[in-house]
């Protein structure tokens, strides 16, 4: 076609297939079983081939081996080609040419559909010029020249030892052709019934088993094909098959579009003239490949089902000089645009599987008694298997939907996610949902003293109603592995180990025997010292007791005022310096046997000192 050609130089660089883009997946899905419907044409319009390899062009086949292109495209499902006629002496698409492509298709046990231009040149529906030797004539001697160019050509193919399947008399007559003798738009709509009627005559002489096409563009455009078609009919021409041109891009359709359109329209073309239809040329852009695979596999789907005859993509070998191949010009490769050919539909999408945690949500309290719930999508449906891991073991697989699964759990904080397995083997994991069995209360607000130092500490104040077993879970990072004691009131509860992680749990049980106000501190105790981030601490009671309440840690030890009954208390810093005396009921502080005195922090930013426990440092 002479428009896509033109339109084609105007660009200084080939577009290079991008529709493949970093991260995106491609599911692929098979349509139809090309190998049922080999009766069907799926074809290729190959005519530029020759020049191509005069060039020094050379294709690869998907797997990057360099073949022969009728080879390549013979593998990626083609089995009939289409060769444009020119009326030229020789060169590009004379007969020469052409009779030794149809050898080389017969060579590859492919068929061969003929495209007769009449014209020394491209013939479109911008052009259809009588040609140089044509000039002048008459409609009879025109007539007469179009049969005897198509009876020479064809007798040349079919001495060559082809006979070939179909015949186009003319290529997309939008308005009839041998402007304007029989162009239809301006009075010629009987010569241009004349010159078709030659033309069938001459194919019929050859070989009458030859099906004869006429062809027309805007292949979605009902009102046009029944003005052109009528206007033959009604001038005595007869043809065999209806042929369509349908390019999403010269339409300005999207393909889902263009094809409801074309297939509406050979529906009412077959109805009402009686004959099938084919698509004879197609084409999409190979910068979206996926987009114009998906096209194409949907048409020949759409055309199989209706029992229509085959379809055809103009030009897919073509790289560098025309802008809607089937080829990547960059890994000189086929697009996944020729995978539509093996009845092969490809989807790119974003993800290929989700899968998220529905219940228990986050932070969510929950009963003993759960019920795991994952929400798993697939764009194809195709879920072979939901794995939940709680608390990072596998806790039940389940292989079909609802994907629920009954357990119990113990007190305390869990985590859970789920894997999804499809089909092919691909897995996705869900995001790790954090959730608690039992009530709790969260200490987000510690003090830390010295946290780079042996013998630092996190503290965090609490008020203890009941007596009984708690369960404490503590989360932390840590740059590298640190070690610590654990300590509520005084009293040491468990050693700890903090591996080197990043938002990770450690979770310990213990027994507190008393009530009232009391710290609980973790000290360093490694060789090296310091102390972990501790991001929060968490309590769980065990035996359905109270639950400890937060209380400030700057002044929980308020009440360790001193070892005696003296109205008055010592006051040291951090380092142990005595700092002075002074009343208990300035610092709000009552006296307890058996407590230490108290350290005085300063505060940078004026106003009460932060009060710490710590020993008596005389």
């Amino acid at each position: 076609m002479l428009r896509h050609f033109l339109s084609a130089l105007l660009l200084t660089l080939a577009l290079v297939w991008t529709a493949m883009s970093a991260g995106a997946i491609t599911v692929t899905d098979t349509i139809f079983n090309r190998h049922e419907h080999e009766e069907f044409a799926f074809g290729a319009d190959v005519s530029f081939v020759p020049q191509m390899e005069s060039w020094g062009t050379k294709w690869l086949d998907k797997n990057g081996v360099q073949k022969d292109i009728l080879q390549i495209l013979k593998e990626q499902g083609i089995n009939n080609i289409r060769l444009r006629v020119w009326t030229v002496a020789n060169g590009a698409s004379s007969k020469q040419e052409v009779v030794n492509m149809c050898k080389r298709a017969k060579i590859k046990g492919m068929g061969v559909m003929i495209d007769f231009h009449y014209s020394d040149t491209w013939a479109d529906p911008g052009s259809q010029t009588i040609p140089s030797a044509w000039t002048d004539h008459s409609v009879e001697a025109l007539a007469q020249h179009v049969y005897d160019h198509t009876y020479e050509v064809l007798s040349a193919i079919k001495e060559a030892g082809v006979v070939p399947k179909w015949v186009q008399v003319g290529n997309e007559t939008k308005r009839g052709m041998l402007y304007p003798v029989g162009q239809t738009n301006k009075g010629g709509s009987a010569a241009f019934a004349r010159f078709v009627q030659s033309g069938y005559d001459a194919v019929k002489a050859v070989d009458p088993s030859i099906q004869v096409i006429v062809h027309l563009p805007d292949g979605h455009d009902n009102s046009l094909y029944r003005s052109i078609f009528d206007g033959l009919k009604k001038n005595g021409a007869k043809w065999d098959i209806i042929g369509l041109s349908a390019y999403p891009r010269w339409s300005h359709l999207d393909g889902p579009t263009m094809i409801t359109r074309v297939m509406s329209n050979i529906n009412d073309l077959k109805s009402r003239y009686g004959t099938p239809c084919m698509v004879v040329e197609t084409g999409h852009y190979p910068s979206e490949a996926v987009a114009g695979n998906q096209y194409l596999v949907g048409v020949m789907d759409r055309m199989i089902k209706n029992g229509d005859l085959g379809c055809f993509y103009w030009e897919p070998e073509s790289m560098g000089g025309y802008d809607m191949g089937a080829w990547d010009e960059t890994t000189r490769k086929p697009t996944v645009m020729m995978d539509a050919f093996l009845g092969v539909k490809h989807t790119q999408v974003s993800w290929l599987m989700k899968a998220a945690v529905s219940e228990p949500l986050q932070d969510q309290v929950a009963a003993p008694d759960l019920r795991l719930k994952a929400d798993v999508k697939h764009v194809r449906n195709r879920i072979r298997s939901v794995d939940f891991y709680l608390d990072r073991r596998l806790a039940g697989t389940l292989n079909e939907a609802p994907y629920e699964l009954p357990l119990k759990a113990e007190i305390g904080i869990h985590t859970l996610w789920v894997k999804a397995t499809d089909t092919d083997g691909f897995t996705e994991m869900s995001d790790t949902v954090t959730f608690y069995v039992g009530e709790s209360s969260l200490m987000d607000t510690p003090l830390v003293i010295d946290p780079s130092k042996k013998g630092g500490r996190i503290i965090w104040g609490v008020n203890v109603a009941e007596p009984g077993k708690y369960r404490l879970f503590l989360q932390y990072s840590a740059a590298r592995a640190y070690s610590g004691e654990l300590s509520i009131g005084g009293e040491s509860v468990s050693r700890l180990n903090f591996p080197q992680k990043e938002h990770e749990t450690l979770t310990c049980d213990a027994e507190i025997g008393k009530t009232g106000t009391m710290d609980i501190t973790l000290t360093a105790t490694g060789r090296v010292g310091g102390l972990p981030e501790a991001e929060w601490l968490r309590i769980f009671s065990l035996e359905g007791q109270a639950l400890p309440s937060p209380v400030d840690p700057t002044g929980v030890n308020a009440v360790f005022a001193a070892d005696s009954d003296d109205e008055t208390v010592e006051l040291y810093t951090l380092s142990g310096v005595f700092v002075r005396c002074t009343e208990r009921s300035q610092l709000g502080l009552s006296p307890l046997a058996g407590s230490a005195a108290v350290v005085v922090l300063p505060n940078s930013v004026g106003g009460t000192p932060y009060i710490v426990r710590k020993q008596r440092l005389k």
